[in-house]
């Protein structure tokens, strides 16, 4: 659902521990350079540069109030065109994600069903890490901003916490 969207591999997560320093940082910076540049040259001119956060992690921060991860998730293909040089990252690129705790899957399990009750009947319960899989659903390539405001609204007094969202590729 736009707005919900957030990229597998470009989340910053939450605060956990600080990898351990190596040389591979600026190799790591270098790739993350590579895949902006990619995705620049397919389309998405506005995507910030990428840089490494304070302990060691890639970051894109946003510039203007400019919503990369939102506009990316509406352009399948220039995902799927950097998709390479995104599956070079390594595990330790990202900052890790906090781990949900099971009322906050329970939450998410709520929301999920209001989301159903308000408008998108096919939207999936949580996978055990806490995001949807939206591959194969009626907003697998976005929803109306209208539809997006009344799940919103509804449901926001189950999970005001991030939603991340995973899939595509097309609609049922």
């Amino acid at each position: 659902m736009a707005g919900l969207a957030a990229m597998p591999g470009c989340d910053p997560g939450s605060p956990a521990a600080t990898p351990r320093a190596t040389p591979n940082r600026q190799q790591l910076l270098a790739l993350g350079q590579e895949w902006v540049q990619c995705l620049r040259g397919k389309g998405l001119t506005r995507m910030p540069d990428a840089e490494l956060t304070p302990d060691g992690y890639l970051s894109f921060p946003p510039a203007d109030g400019y919503n990369w991860k939102e506009d990316l998730s509406k352009r399948k293909s220039i995902i799927d065109a950097c998709k390479s040089i995104e599956d070079r990252y390594p595990a330790d690129a990202f900052r890790p994600k906090a781990q949900l705790s099971a009322d906050d899957l329970r939450k998410l399990g709520e929301y999920a069903k209001c989301a159903r009750a308000h408008g998108v009947p096919d939207f999936p319960d949580p996978k055990q890490d806490g995001s949807f899989d939206l591959t194969g659903t009626s907003v697998a390539n976005g929803a109306n901003p209208a539809l997006t405001d009344k799940v919103h609204q509804a449901c926001k007094s189950i999970w005001s916490g991030k939603i991340s969202i995973s899939g595509g590729g097309g609609k049922k």
